[in-house]
């Protein structure tokens, strides 16, 4: 296993970081939103 090819291999790199600013979004959306109902219950 060689270590240069870890870092050269870069394919999987662009979907992971899209997954995880997909999530990143949901979840401020979802504390924006429940804020925003929490707020008006009160």
């Amino acid at each position: 296993m060689n270590i240069q090819n870890l870092f050269k291999d870069d394919t999987a790199v662009s979907p992971v970081i899209g997954v995880i600013l997909m999530v990143a979004i949901t979840v401020i959306l979802a504390a924006v939103i429940g804020t925003f109902v929490l707020g008006l219950g009160d």
